[in-house]
């Protein structure tokens, strides 16, 4: 029987009671499913020209209806275009130096940097200052001149908005019509990065961050300390609920000497998730690469957030960290591809049985899917029923992992981000004295939506 002869809207109440279980504790009735496809996966598979659908998304809707009948998913399988998504149109009308569109059809990443050494100093005085008058600049290239540049970020802003609500209109559309979970409701989640990954990943580099470190260990600390503020404003939701979260890619750990993770990487990217807990905000960490060795260390974090892990032994992480932490992640893609249908549907069940009794796990790939030779789509559903028919539990409404904030911490004065080129009420008011109280939240909301866009152009 096909999905949309079922009734939809059931279905999907059904999908939401999963996760509204999920996250407050409770065992659901089953593991949820969510499953992936990615734009470039449809293009192929519907004959669409990798060039030609990234400058209209609306040639993926019939694809992507045909995948949604017959992959089983709770969540859409394919996904919208959110705040760092790569795409296209914006960055090239802002000449993008960092994200690129390659020969190929993908959007790519290279090896750049916008800050230099002798930046560490400003970046510590003023870290928003050097980041619009230094770093963006460096990044993209229409943002070097004072005319273009304010052309460029008004071209950013529409393109990147008309491209998400394009996509957003067909995923929309295949939540209606095949009753998916639609998510955690408006503004409850959000996207941020550990300082120091954020130092690293535009800023500095690989290479870079790895040579400041030893070379210039207090300014690297330094940076880190004057980029939280950035970070926790940048993250932060604006209606925290339990079901939403703020999703941080942990990029450099993995990489770094034990010492280093310690001492320099670690003390403001816990204290973002503790003031985030705090407030009541979860915190979804993607560990990518082999975090093994620092199992007793997540251990330590928080409690009740996600963290979903790329590789690892399973029946290790489960043992460390599920009765404290959501976890999610860890089956490889490579099976997908390299294992038969029956092997990959006997693997998904040995590493549910380790990883279900805990209650508070989702299933999860170590990542997601680039293009259609990664996942020979009969095996690729065969696992997504799997996991819904075998990832049943005996004992739903029983308690899992720990309740958020369970340590109690203290909620902190939010940091604020103290630059020449912020928003100061007290300073416009002098300025403009007629202006009545009432107003400042409308100047201020200006002024929080022109910062999210400042520090879009860094973090991509």
């Amino acid at each position: 029987m096909s999905l949309e002869q079922n009734d939809p809207k059931a279905l999907q109440n059904e999908r939401i009671q999963l996760y509204e279980d999920y996250y407050n504790y409770k065992t659901p009735k089953r593991i949820p499913v969510s499953m992936s496809v990615g734009m470039h996966i449809l293009a192929e598979q519907g004959g669409v020209d990798f060039f030609d659908f990234q400058y209209d998304y609306t040639k993926l809707a019939e694809q992507a209806n045909k995948v949604c009948e017959i992959l089983y998913s709770d969540t859409s399988p394919v996904g919208g275009i959110g705040q760092a998504s790569l795409i296209p149109v914006p960055f090239q009308l802002i000449e993008s130096n960092t994200i690129k569109m390659g020969n190929h059809g993908y959007m790519q990443h290279p090896n750049t940097h916008a800050l230099l050494p002798e930046d560490y100093d400003s970046l510590v005085e003023d870290a928003y200052a050097t980041l619009l008058e230094k770093a963006i600049p460096r990044l993209h290239n229409a943002m070097a001149d004072p005319v273009s540049r304010g052309n460029a970020v008004h071209l950013f802003a529409i393109s990147k908005a008309e491209d998400a609500a394009t996509m957003g209109g067909v995923v929309a559309g295949l939540v209606e019509r095949f009753g998916y979970y639609p998510g955690a409701p408006a503004g409850s989640g959000g996207f941020a990065a550990a300082p120091y990954d954020f130092l690293s990943d535009q800023l500095r580099s690989f290479s870079g961050i790895s040579s400041d470190t030893r070379r210039y260990r207090d300014k690297v600390i330094a940076a880190c300390d004057a980029l939280y503020p950035i970070m926790f404003n940048f993250g932060l939701p604006s209606n925290p609920h339990p079901r939403g979260a703020v999703s941080t890619p942990l990029h450099m750990p993995t990489y770094m000497r034990e010492k280093d993770f310690k001492e320099v990487w670690l003390p403001t990217y816990r204290k973002l998730v503790e003031q985030y807990n705090a407030r009541d905000i979860r915190v979804s960490m993607f560990c990518e690469h082999d975090w093994m060795r620092y199992l007793d260390i997540l251990q330590d974090l928080p409690t009740g957030n996600v963290m979903r892990f790329e590789y690892g032994d399973p029946q290790v992480i489960n043992d460390k960290l599920s009765k404290t932490h959501f976890l999610g992640g860890l089956y490889p893609m490579a099976n997908v591809k390299n294992l038969t249908k029956e092997e990959n549907i006997s693997e998904v069940k040995r590493l549910l049985d380790i990883m279900m009794p805990a209650g508070g796990y989702i299933f999860g790939f170590d990542k997601n899917p680039i293009a259609s030779t990664d996942i020979p789509f009969d095996t690729y559903c065969a696992i997504a029923e799997t996991v819904r028919d075998y990832g049943v539990y005996s004992n739903p409404g029983a308690s899992i992992a720990t309740p958020l904030n369970s340590e109690k911490f203290k909620i902190e004065e939010a940091p604020k981000v103290v630059s020449k080129y912020t928003f100061d009420w007290d300073e416009f008011k002098r300025k403009y004295p007629y202006t009545p109280d009432e107003a400042r939240p409308r100047f201020e909301a200006y002024a929080k939506r022109m910062f999210m866009q400042n520090i879009t152009f860094c973090i991509c």
